[in-house]
């Protein structure tokens, strides 16, 4: 009989345990700063922002809503990738959104943009993009790095 409660009192010791362990230690948990569109533009085999032939000033992005858009440009950054167009705003939500990229007289690139909104236990929530295609360019995206390549025609 004493075999049984020391055998119960295990396992409920045990579960006991196993509920304290869900506490998750956020201390070193880095969160973005905010959500983005990374895009590499390719042309011809060539980074087009990476080797100047566009940048801010000769770059627009129009969209279907009316929320404000920050656009920068990073010709050289070190790391992930070299020379992209980063597209933000602090308005968006989970939902679809419709942008068109225009490069000089040269481009114009249709983006639908997909984000989803998470629930992180450390960051909160978040946007993540779903799904970003264009009915116009090749859209490829690199595992695990943020960023989308965009082949222009």
């Amino acid at each position: 009989m004493a075999l049984r409660y020391l055998i119960i009192g295990f396992v409920w010791l045990t579960f006991l345990g196993c509920l304290e362990e869900k506490d998750i230690d956020c201390s070193l948990v880095l969160c973005a700063a905010g959500d983005s569109i990374n895009l590499e533009l390719i042309s011809e085999g060539q980074n087009v922002i990476a080797n100047g032939t566009y940048t801010l000033e000769n770059i627009e992005v129009t969209g279907a809503t009316t929320e404000q858009l920050q656009i920068k440009v990073f010709p050289i950054t070190h790391g992930a990738t070299i020379g992209y167009l980063e597209i933000s705003s602090f308005d968006w939500r989970a939902g679809t959104y419709m942008y068109t990229v225009f490069l000089g007289n040269d481009f114009e690139i249709d983006l639908s943009v997909t984000f989803k909104a998470t629930n992180y236990p450390c960051c909160g929530d978040r946007l993540e993009i779903r799904e970003l295609s264009s009915r116009n360019a090749l859209v490829e995206y690199r595992e695990n790095s943020g960023f989308f390549t965009v082949i222009l025609n």
